[in-house]
């Protein structure tokens, strides 16, 4: 399964968002079963962009980063995944900025074995969690933009692993 994008896309800075968003697309609004079944169809490359882009796509604004890296740890048990993929593309910094997340959403929200409920609002109530958290979005921001140039490069590199031409 691989994107088909126009001759002229194959540079854009958008390369590694086009090469799975017709996938992403495709499973939109749709339950974990259709998604799953999708991502299972996708070589580890692509499942590294699957994860990656579901996550970042939902990272618009801080209390949206904020609930949704702990929607994935929590309830989607993906972070595993998405940390899997960026190593996968070799991006170590990444996976640190997300091993960082990932103890920020545990410290905040796991008491023993059990997790609380998490809130956008909690970002409102505590603002330590909210200085903690603005500073690894802005870390994040700056990661995610380089990996996304490093996984460009990497699909310019192996193209027919990841896309056709029309």
């Amino acid at each position: 399964m691989k994107a088909r994008l126009r001759p002229e896309d194959i540079y854009s800075k958008q390369l590694s968002w086009l090469c799975i968003e017709p996938m992403l697309v495709s499973v939109r609004g749709r339950d974990m079963a259709a998604k799953t079944e999708i991502y299972r169809q996708l070589h580890e490359g692509q499942q590294a962009l699957f994860l990656f882009y579901s996550y970042h796509n939902h990272t618009k604004s801080l209390a949206e980063f904020y609930w949704f890296s702990a929607y994935n740890i929590i309830e989607l048990k993906s972070w595993n995944g998405i940390k899997n993929g960026m190593r996968f593309f070799h991006l170590d910094e990444m996976v640190n900025v997300l091993e960082q997340i990932e103890c920020l959403i545990t410290d905040h929200n796991r008491v023993d074995e059990t997790w609380r409920e998490v809130l956008a609002t909690d970002l409102e109530k505590d603002p330590i969690l909210l200085q903690r958290t603005e500073a690894l979005y802005a870390t994040y921001q700056t990661v995610a933009e380089e990996a996304i140039t490093h996984m460009n490069e990497m699909i310019l590199q192996n193209q027919e692993m990841y896309l056709e031409i029309d």
